[in-house]
């Protein structure tokens, strides 16, 4: 087939050919004379021409070629240690075992239909290999990644048409702590087979918790499960007992029956969180009578009980009415954890709740524990100008604050004298205290109806009650809302009001009466009182958007981890766009209780997902067994956050050497969920591979090659111009 590959217009092609062969012509007719011997001349010409403007086309020839492509069969062999275990001497290794696979029939008959293609696997797949030199190698892997090694086999073949991969491994993942990756879909069929005879374990008494799986932060109240699959052989029927300590406290026990030919059990604990702090919960297997290695008997994991309530500072100074009634509220409320001070009978400030290491000093890194701040009857001087600049960035940095004020707060030398007048939403012109027997009638602005402190049925805040006392005489800010009006003999008069300072966001209380809503009789179903507050303060917390951008998180690339191997410890700011962080270190606390910080280097962090991050990392080798727990610090923006504690537990062994049977359970969910076929011996998995149906698939490719540029056009043309020289030559033309 013949095709054009001009990118010239075709149209333009034509004119200009057009154009020239009637130039040609109108010139053989001005100045040829006209004889019948000019008339080959004149054809010669034409004929040149046509093939210089097919020339111009760029044509060239397309021929299609169909054939059939033989399918891909692969055959992923696990070269770690753990392939040359044998129960017994006289018993043939699963690597040799795995070796004899390969020498069945079956290997040649698929071959002869499909391309076969042997991988060998450990920490990471090799390149391929054939059947000799893989015969060469032994199984020295010091680790097992069954599970990446699948998936980086199929991502290496995606678009390729694979007809199956025979899978010649024990079933042993060093990293995976639980099973069900190996129920996920597969793009092609994986087949299996037991290496090992049946029952062929049989051996000297032995227990092993193998994985200990639960959440490692939870919330206080929390029910969570504490999963732990343990496995062993030689129990001579004898029942074993799984034990659980948290903080070396026995906390349940919960007995289970293993095989003497050896087998495995996953035990479920249920774990209730009254207290908020850090706890280390313990498994442990006592020994089988005669067991001699007793170094994977037990297994350790830290729990971090938070409080995930968002927390609330509240400092006021002698205690008042309102501080009676706020108090209640802010405990009663459940989206926040309020830390509560008030001044004492000595001037200092007194814990008005349990408070743990919190003071009253507002200190940058004890505000950036808080997300809403609310000061009571405060003076500037008490309040103090270093605390005022520091609330001030508070609130520029997205705190939330509130102001109950009070007769101190709002008279002269009062909070507006202080660096913190500049967030408020109000100006003092001339301020005066309104009290007496007189009840100030309270209503809603405009604005307060399509405000988030008063969502919610109208009808609800049709009724309100009035208030005994107001500060007056304050001009509202440019950017103020005016949200609750008080009715006075001059006119409405302001009496909560609030704006958008920086990033944060700021309310003011005009008035220290605010409680007699809490105790009009004829609000007793509304609940005013209630409903403002809460309201109000889910108006003032952060969106969880912009909490999740402040809150450091700290992972690993694996689940288990043992003596001698690395782990590389990863942190990340939480958020789709997280700021730059300036600078990062991690502290790790070793099972000795030594702390030793180690600084982290830029990675870009990949989550299971899929999705990626940028964040920080490092690659820990520990050098000791035991439980490990990982605290990083990062400065952003000029401020320090610090990650909650993560616990990593060290096993004292390598599980690539210790004796125990194949993981049959992996295997057949492998064959299962990928469509494939396990086998039970070698006789099943010859003949199950000899009878694969394999598919080939018809391909069809193109051939390509320019007509324009051949040699047979180009010498063509030329013998054709060279014609029509000799011709004018020979009839003495010019």
């Amino acid at each position: 087939m013949i095709i054009y590959e001009h990118t010239f217009p075709f149209e333009l092609i034509v004119i200009a050919v057009a154009a020239s062969l009637l130039l040609g012509l109108a010139s053989a007719w001005f100045y040829l004379p006209r004889k019948l011997a000019n008339v080959p001349l004149i054809v010669l010409y034409l004929i040149i021409l046509l093939g210089l403007g097919w020339c111009l086309l760029l044509p060239g020839l397309k021929d299609q070629i169909k054939q059939l492509r033989k399918p891909r069969f692969i055959v992923a062999v696990d070269t770690s240690q753990s392939m040359s275990l044998t129960p017994e001497e006289a018993v043939p290794s699963r690597w040799a075992n795995a070796q004899s696979a390969l020498q069945q029939p079956w290997f040649n008959t698929l071959a002869g239909e499909c391309d076969i293609e042997i991988l060998p696997f450990s920490t990471e797949v090799s390149d391929p290999l054939s059947r000799e030199d893989l015969g060469e190698i032994q199984p020295e892997g010091n680790s097992t990644l069954l599970r990446e090694a699948l998936r980086k086999i199929a991502d290496r073949s995606t678009g390729l048409n694979v007809e199956g991969m025979l899978v010649l491994t024990d079933g042993h993942d060093t990293y995976e702590a639980l099973d069900d990756w190996a129920e996920l879909e597969r793009p092609f069929p994986l087949y299996t087979a037991r290496l090992e005879p049946v029952a062929a374990w049989q051996q000297e008494p032995d227990l092993r918790v193998d994985a200990v799986t639960t959440l490692k932060r939870v919330t206080v109240g929390w029910k969570s499960e504490l999963k732990v699959r343990i496995s062993g052989q030689g129990t001579r029927g004898a029942p074993v007992s799984a034990q659980l300590f948290r903080n070396d406290e026995l906390l349940a026990e919960m007995p289970t029956q293993i095989p003497d030919e050896g087998g495995e059990r996953e035990l479920t604990f249920d774990l209730d969180h009254p207290e908020v702090g850090s706890f280390k919960y313990r498994v442990f297997l006592p020994a089988l009578e005669d067991e001699k290695n007793t170094k994977d008997n037990d297994y350790e994991v830290g729990v971090e009980v938070g409080d995930a309530k968002l927390r609330l500072l509240y400092v006021e100074g002698i205690p008042r009415w309102e501080y009676k009634f706020i108090r209640r509220v802010l405990l009663a409320n459940e989206q926040i954890t309020p830390v509560i001070f008030f001044t004492g009978a000595d001037g200092a400030p007194v814990g008005g709740t349990p408070i743990g290491n919190t003071t009253a000093d507002m200190t940058p890194e004890q505000l950036g524990y808080f997300k809403i701040v609310m000061l009571g009857n405060l003076d500037a001087e008490e309040l103090g100008e270093t605390r005022a600049q520091n609330l001030t960035k508070f609130v520029e940095d997205g705190g939330s604050l509130v102001l109950l004020g009070g007769t101190k707060a709002w008279d002269e030398g009062g909070l507006l004298e202080t660096d913190l007048g500049k967030t408020l939403p109000v100006r003092a012109n001339a301020i005066q205290t309104l009290e007496g027997d007189n009840a100030y009638p309270v209503r809603l602005s405009s604005t307060a109806l399509s405000h988030p402190a008063f969502q919610g049925d109208p009808t609800l805040w049709e009724n309100i009650p009035p208030v005994l006392s107001l500060f007056t005489g304050f001009t509202e800010s440019a950017a103020a809302e005016t949200l609750v009006l008080a009715e006075t003999a001059s006119g409405p008069q302001p009496m909560v009001v609030s704006q958008r300072f920086g990033q944060g966001k700021v309310a003011v209380i005009l008035t220290d009466s605010l409680w007699r809503w809490r105790l009009d009789p004829n609000v007793s179903e509304t609940k005013p009182y209630d409903r403002f507050w809460g309201q109000l303060i889910s108006w003032l917390l952060p969106r969880e958007d912009s909490l999740e951008a402040n809150r450091l998180r700290i992972t690993a690339d694996r689940d288990q981890v043992f003596f001698g191997e690395k782990v590389e410890i990863q942190a990340r700011l939480g958020g789709d766009s997280p700021p730059p962080i300036e600078s990062i270190e991690a502290v790790i606390t070793f099972p000795d209780d030594r702390e030793v910080p180690y600084g982290m280097s830029s990675k870009l962090i990949t989550l299971p997902s899929g999705k990626s991050f940028p964040g920080h990392a490092y690659e820990f080798a520990p050098k000791e067994a035991g439980l490990h727990t990982v605290v990083a610090s990062a400065v952003v923006n000029g401020e320090t956050i610090t990650s909650d504690p993560f616990s990593l537990y060290v096993k004292s062994f390598s599980p690539e050497t210790v004796p125990r049977p194949a993981r049959l359970k992996i295997l057949q969910s492998l064959a299962n969920a990928s469509g494939g076929q396990y086998f039970e011996t070698m006789d099943e998995l010859n003949s199950g591979l000899s009878n694969i149906e394999v598919r080939a698939t018809e391909e069809t490719s193109s051939e390509f090659r320019s007509l324009w540029r051949e040699w047979v056009v180009v010498i063509l043309l030329m013998v054709l111009i060279a014609a029509s020289w000799v011709f004018r030559k020979t009839r003495n033309m010019p």
